[in-house]
C-alpha cells in the first residue's frame, strides 16, 4: 500500500526521531512558560455562573481525541430523554467572525464557510440549536435568552465557568508529557486531576466505523483524503482497498481536482473521508464514500452526566 508520510509535527510529538527529541528538551523554556501560562488562565479568577447546567467538552492535548463525534453522540443521548440542547464551539477556521446562528428552530442557516467543518457536522447530526462564537459570554448569553437550559461547551476546559468538565484521554497519547511546544499537551497532564469526568477513549467511549459509498460500485478501491489532527489514528477503521492517503492539516480546504488527479493516478474509484472532512465537500461531482464514525458512552458514565443535569 502506498501512503503519505505522516508530517514532521505528528512524527516530532508522537514517534520523534533522536534529533526531534533533542529539540524537544531544547524548546523546554519556552514550555516552561506556556506551562505557567496555562496554570495561570485556567486557575486565576472567578468563576462566572449562568442560569443554565453547562457540561463542557474537553481534552489536554492539542487534538485527535474525538470531541466533535463525542459532542454528537452526548446531545443524541441527552435529546432522547428531550431535553432541549445548544452546543457552543468557536467554529475553527472559518470564514465568519462574531456570533454567528449555525442552526436554529431545526433548519441550518448558514454555509460550512462560515460555520466551519466541526459546527456543520454537529448541526447536520443532532436536533439542537449550535451556535459559534469567538466569545463564549456572548454565546452563552445569547442561547440562555432563548431559555435553553442545556449547553454542551466545546473546548471549554480553560475557561472560568461554572460548569461541569469532561474531559476525554485518547487512547494514543503523545511520546513526551511536555506542553507545547516540547510536546503535544496544552495544559499539564498532571490537570486531569482537575476535571468533573475523566472519560477514556476505548474504555468509557468507543469509536464505529463504517463506510457509506454516495455511488453504487461492486469493486470499490479508495483514496483516503483527510483534514484532521493526527490521521493515523484512521488506520485500524480502514478497509484493505486504500491505495493512497492524502493527508492534509487539521481542518484545511480540498481542492476537487487534486482529489480528481489522485483517483486517475491511483486508479482507485472513490475518494473515502471522515463526515467532518466531507460536510466542505459535499459539492463535488467526483465519487465520495464517506467513513462515518459513531461514538458509544458507557451507560455509567451517561448517568453522572445525567445526575448533574438533574440535581
Amino acid at each position: 500500500m502506498k501512503k503519505n508520510d505522516i508530517s514532521f509535527l505528528d512524527k516530532y510529538f508522537f514517534y520523534p526521531s533522536f534529533l526531534q527529541k533533542l529539540l524537544a528538551f531544547a524548546l523546554l523554556p519556552l514550555s516552561a512558560m506556556y506551562y505557567l501560562i496555562a496554570i495561570f488562565r485556567k486557575n486565576i479568577g472567578t468563576k462566572k455562573q449562568y442560569d443554565a447546567k453547562i457540561l463542557s467538552i474537553g481534552n489536554l492535548v492539542s487534538g485527535g481525541s474525538g470531541k466533535t463525534p463525542f459532542c454528537i453522540a452526548l446531545a443524541k443521548n441527552l435529546e432522547k430523554k428531550d431535553m432541549k440542547i445548544a452546543v457552543i464551539l468557536r467554529g475553527y477556521k472559518r470564514e465568519s467572525k462574531g456570533l454567528v446562528a449555525v442552526k436554529e428552530g431545526g433548519k441550518i442557516l448558514c454555509s460550512v464557510e462560515e460555520s466551519g467543518d466541526e459546527a456543520m457536522l454537529i448541526a447536520q447530526s443532532i436536533k439542537g440549536e449550535v451556535i459559534v462564537s469567538e466569545n463564549r459570554d456572548l454565546a452563552l448569553k445569547y442561547v440562555i435568552n432563548k431559555e435553553i437550559n442545556i449547553v454542551i461547551l466545546d473546548d471549554a476546559f480553560r475557561f472560568r465557568f461554572q460548569k461541569f468538565d469532561i474531559l476525554l484521554k485518547p487512547s494514543i497519547e503523545p511520546y513526551f508529557n511536555f506542553v507545547l511546544p516540547s510536546g503535544y499537551y496544552r495544559f499539564p497532564k498532571s490537570f486531569y486531576k482537575q476535571c468533573d469526568l475523566l472519560l477514556h477513549e476505548g474504555i468509557d467511549y468507543k469509536r464505529k466505523t463504517h463506510i457509506k459509498i454516495l455511488n453504487n460500485n461492486e469493486n470499490p478501491s479508495f483514496i483516503l483524503a483527510t483534514a484532521i489532527a493526527y490521521p493515523k489514528r484512521l488506520d485500524s477503521y480502514l478497509p484493505d482497498n486504500v491505495a493512497f492517503k492524502y493527508y492534509l492539516s487539521d481542518h484545511a480546504n480540498f481542492n476537487e481536482k487534486i482529489l480528481e488527479s489522485l483517483l486517475k493516478k491511483y486508479s482507485a474509484t472513490h475518494i473515502l473521508m471522515t463526515q467532518k472532512d466531507y460536510v466542505k465537500c459535499e459539492k463535488f461531482s467526483i465519487p465520495i464514500a464517506i467513513l462515518e464514525l459513531d461514538m458509544d458512552i458507557s451507560s455509567e458514565k451517561l448517568e453522572i452526566i445525567e445526575s448533574y443535569i438533574l440535581d
